[in-house]
């Protein structure tokens, strides 16, 4: 079977998959902006390596191991399946995919001759398990790190010590969308010379438009004509902050199901919105013992008036919660709300069709004292996954430079999107308002 590279990856990657292909080089390290496929490239090259080189295995790491299945992992399936190479009985060759739905097991490539090479994915939230895990045959020859950004230096000078060793080829991939600030470890660690190491910075901009689909390119659009410094950090690839973020406790990661179903109490708020500002709304839950707040769902909507985004939001969370029949197993409309009061009227329409709604306090030095317990709090993880916007949103969120003076402007930035943060300051009043009584 021949499968041409035009249906498989971008023609921006062509001279990349030959140099790797050549091993011209041993680190490959891909930046770029939100959908430019890099991803999908990575893990089409690392199951053709796996195919020609029988000695060669491959470790993939995220920082924590409850990423890997919903990640790299499917990720992986994907280009096995892009490629054909499932494993049958008929062929007596390929890759074994597992079944189980728990983890990330290890995949394995079974030739004709009945040796084995695995793709094994393990988390880096415990550096010893990294160094126990080994293969039967061949050693590690690949490695990939996907979202470099969570991790420190000292984590990755590690894994690279604990799983590349017993070879004499080694590749080595990594992948992350370039945090704004100028000043993070790997926007400064890419613009350093090494000369084993080729970067690689890829946009939207060289996908075929039909491989995106129209949902993200509106995204990319709206985002664009509303905030061109988001746009250009996110879906460009390029560091547009200052370094001087607000809030320096965000934690980008997933937020698991089963840590969602464990929270005892969820804060919801709405900040109103028709165009260009979003109806926002999100939910969020709090573990005071210590101090992390939890974002993990969020609804955003344009050119929705209040009973569009009424319905809007009634569907979305209903189709959350549906039994075996199709219906809804509570209602959820029942779920308290914390909601901007500047709009009464928004308000008061939703409570009169149902919904279980207040208007924030708010007054004098509700923003500050909302902002300073955020800042304040041990962590504030956003699910980047569930909740794309309010991550951007937290993590674009910077201090104003005076153009005259080059000095930092006291206070909060106007003009900057802060739907996301105005929604979590309503919805977690009830606990910071309080917080200190």
């Amino acid at each position: 079977m021949t499968i041409h590279s035009s249906n498989i990856f971008a023609k921006v990657y062509n001279k990349y998959f030959r140099m790797i292909l050549k091993h011209e080089k041993e680190r490959y390290t891909f930046t770029g902006g939100r959908a430019s496929t890099k991803s999908s490239f990575i893990s089409i090259v690392i199951v053709v390596l796996i195919t020609m080189f029988p000695k060669l295995n491959a470790l993939v790491v995220r920082k924590t191991a409850k990423t890997l299945r919903r990640s790299v992992f499917e990720q992986i399936v994907w280009a096995i399946d892009k490629l054909h190479l499932r494993y049958t009985k008929e062929r007596k060759t390929g890759f074994k995919i597992p079944k189980s739905e728990v983890s990330a097991l290890p995949i394995t490539y079974i030739r004709k001759d009945g040796t084995k090479q695995q793709i094994i994915f393990a988390g880096c939230d415990d550096p010893e398990k990294i160094k126990s895990i080994k293969v039967s045959q061949g050693y590690f020859g690949i490695l990939w790190v996907e979202e470099k950004t969570e991790f420190t230096p000292a984590d990755l000078q590690n894994v690279r010590i604990s799983a590349l060793r017993g070879g004499d080829t080694f590749y080595i991939f990594e992948s992350y969308n370039p945090p704004s600030a100028a000043r993070h470890w790997c926007n400064r660690e890419a613009a350093t010379y090494d000369p084993n190491r080729v970067v690689i910075h890829t946009t939207y901009l060289d996908i075929p438009p039909e491989w995106l689909g129209a949902a993200i390119l509106h995204d990319i659009e709206q985002t664009k004509a509303t905030n061109k410094r988001a746009y250009e950090n996110i879906y460009l690839g390029l560091a547009t902050g200052t370094g001087q973020n607000i809030f320096e406790n965000v934690e980008l990661r997933e937020i698991t199901d089963e840590e969602i179903a464990a929270f005892d109490y969820v804060y919801n708020g709405i900040d109103w919105g028709y165009y260009p500002d979003p109806f926002a709304w999100g939910r969020m839950s709090y573990d005071a013992a210590h101090a992390i707040l939890y974002i993990y769902d969020e609804l955003y909507l344009y050119k929705h008036g209040n009973i569009q985004a009424s319905n809007a939001l009634r569907e979305y969370l209903e189709a959350q919660c549906l039994d075996e029949n199709g219906k809804p197993r509570f209602n959820v409309m029942d779920d308290r709300i914390e909601a901007d009061s500047a709009e009464s009227k928004s308000v008061n329409d939703f409570h009169a069709w149902g919904w279980n709604i207040r208007g924030a306090i708010k007054g004098a030095g509700s923003l500050e004292a909302g902002f300073k317990w955020l800042q304040g709090l041990c962590k504030i993880v956003i699910d980047p996954k569930r909740c794309p916007k309010m991550a951007d949103e937290f993590t674009l969120y910077e201090h104003e430079i005076d153009k005259k003076t080059g000095e930092i402007m006291s206070g909060y930035p106007q003009g900057q999107p802060d739907h996301g943060m105005a929604l979590t300051r309503y919805a977690t009043e009830p606990i910071w308002r309080h917080a200190g009584e």
